[in-house]
């Protein structure tokens, strides 16, 4: 779209007013102004490149491939072991308080079941959870920082936009390890763990 102002054919002054239809000095009708070009989308033609992944010859291996992600890799044991410690140090810790000082003792006893119940949900989420493979365009990718993380990348929750071949989108939290693989644009296999992104194989096309 030209940068040069709307001049009236008639009298040749200049129109302030780009919606005007009639010069404002001598009434001459004017020529409509362009209208501005349409946005370029950044991600290209969403329905040519979705077409292009479906004949991908890697794509069928990606769907049933298991991406290896280290949040979920030989976890099983070592929180079994947390758990079976944290029961009985907590109950040893519990007992003591019990003599020293009989009204703390559950004070030590609560932070017990507190924390066996957050590792057996994060068991049983692990166990029960299937990894879900899907095509899907990363729409968009963001950070949620956390109250003290402002030093501190571990207290930083990522989040992704993910569209599919219809055009819909969902917003899915990031496992950590997966963050790395996320770039706006990208298309690809998403690989999913409940309502979190496990990890992203992204594909040229």
């Amino acid at each position: 779209m030209s940068s040069e102002p709307r001049r009236c054919p008639g009298c040749g002054k200049e129109t302030p007013r780009p919606e005007a239809r009639f010069c404002e000095h001598c009434g001459v009708a004017l020529a409509l102004a362009e209208p501005p070009p349409p946005p370029r989308d950044v991600f290209g033609d969403r329905a040519v490149r979705f077409r292009a992944l479906e004949g991908h010859a890697k794509l069928a291996a990606l769907l049933t491939a298991k991406p290896e992600v280290p949040e979920l890799a030989g976890k099983t044991l070592p929180s079994l072991l947390l758990l079976a410690g944290l029961c009985v140090g907590g109950l040893l810790i519990s007992l003591f308080t019990l003599q020293l000082c009989p009204p703390l003792f559950l004070v030590p006893l609560t932070l017990v079941v507190v924390g066996a119940v957050a590792i057996t949900r994060n068991l049983l989420w692990s166990a029960r959870t299937p990894l879900v493979a899907r095509p899907a365009l990363i729409a968009a990718v963001r950070a949620q920082l956390q109250a003290g993380a402002e030093r501190s990348h571990s207290n930083t929750r990522h989040f992704v936009q993910l569209e599919d071949a219809h055009g819909e989108r969902v917003e899915l939290e990031c496992l950590p390890s997966a963050v790395r693989m996320l770039e706006p644009g990208a298309l690809g296999v998403a690989y999913l763990k409940g309502k979190k992104l496990a990890a992203f194989a992204s594909v040229s096309v």
